[in-house]
């Protein structure tokens, strides 16, 4: 007789194993041959922020979340990709890729106030947010276009603040995701998203 423990774990491993399969044939096709794996990583400490030149374009939320809601970043088809701690040249990845076709909507992961929002090398247009009462910022890279939200802009779970892009260091439409427990470059840490995004609303 199977244990149903065993039963269950053989069960996540199979649901696992078809999952991954499927991220690799949608990141091919995404990317259209060749390999779909972001090559972001850690970005280095954040420049000069800069703003978008029109901020009317701000979204708001569509179905705006009830308080204490997280919501997963990306609203709309995606899969998991390359995650925490992969090699990178002189550094290691801190962060989650999920793979989604580019214009895909980006959401914040909960209510927060907008830090950064920038351009890097590694990491193209990129938006930080972060929620003061749980002491985590949340960076999002590789946006298609300059975030549409402002410095110092409180934004609330579910609303749109980019879309899913290819800028920066990256060889496939995706969003890097990282967590950082304290502030982001500024005394804290990045920590492995995903065990937090496993248990976000519409993972």
């Amino acid at each position: 007789m199977i244990d149903p423990a065993t039963d269950k774990q053989v069960a996540r491993t199979h649901r696992r194993a078809a999952a991954l399969i499927a991220a690799l044939v949608f990141a091919l096709m995404v990317s259209g041959a060749g390999s779909a794996f972001a090559q972001s990583g850690g970005i280095g400490s954040p420049g000069t922020t800069t703003t978008p030149t029109d901020p009317s374009t701000t979204t708001s939320p569509t179905t705006p979340a009830p308080d204490g809601t997280m919501i997963f970043p990306v609203s709309g088809p995606h899969t998991i990709g390359q995650g925490f701690g992969a090699a990178r040249v002189g550094h290691t990845h801190q962060g989650q890729d999920i793979m989604a076709a580019c214009g895909t909507p980006e959401v914040a992961v909960t209510r927060a106030k907008v830090k950064f929002v920038s351009f890097q090398k590694l990491a193209g247009n990129y938006v930080v947010i972060r929620n003061k009462a749980l002491h985590q910022d949340y960076m999002y890279a590789h946006l298609a276009a300059p975030a549409p939200v402002v410095k110092g802009q409180v934004v609330q779970a579910g609303q749109q603040i980019g879309v899913v892009g290819q800028t920066g260091d990256a060889t496939a439409c995706h969003l890097h995701f990282e967590l950082w427990l304290g502030k982001w470059y500024r005394g804290g840490h990045p920590v492995d998203p995903l065990p937090y995004l496993e248990t976000y609303q519409g993972f």
